[in-house]
């Protein structure tokens, strides 16, 4: 069995700060519900209600802060002997290498493409950066040999779109 070969997920700028954003919101949340919590407390006027309120605002705050941490901290693609698989956090998305059909490079789009065959018929952009498409697609044919490498170039690009 072959190692795992993993490659960063490359998020663009405003998606990278929109998480940001909302992981500062969930922190600052989290902070506001402790302190509303602490004066709740000392309150001393107990209420069923008051209690299932804090108890949903702590539960959303932390899943929200767990899950957003982990979109940045561990979004990548990770190819082994069976799959290629998209860990966006705490979400994979597995892809069987036995159902790779197609590798195909745009060029001048600068996006990586992968075709599947099985059940259902599909494809997926790989986001990585370019610089890493060439190793990308040598791990996948190393693993899949049954799969096809193509490529467009910026010009026969620009005459598809033509066409459309």
């Amino acid at each position: 069995m072959k190692d795992q070969k993993r490659y960063p997920f490359r998020f663009t700028p405003l998606m990278l700060a929109l998480f940001w954003a909302g992981l500062m919101l969930s922190l600052a949340g989290l902070a506001l519900t402790v302190w509303r919590f602490s004066a709740f407390l000392m309150d001393g006027a107990f209420s069923a209600l008051g209690w299932v309120q804090y108890i949903i605002l702590f539960l959303v705050a932390i899943v929200l802060t767990v899950l957003l941490a982990s979109f940045l901290v561990r979004s990548e693609y990770v190819i082994d002997d069976k799959n290629v698989t998209l860990k966006l956090g705490l979400i994979p998305v597995k892809y069987p290498l036995k159902e790779l059909r197609h590798i195909h490079l745009f060029r001048g789009s600068q996006k990586l493409a992968l075709y599947f065959e099985g059940e259902k018929p599909t494809y997926t952009a790989v986001v990585i950066a370019p610089s890493q498409f060439e190793n990308f697609t040598q791990e996948l044919l190393t693993r899949c040999p049954q799969a096809d490498f193509s490529f467009s170039s910026p010009e026969e690009e620009e005459e598809y779109k033509r066409k459309k």
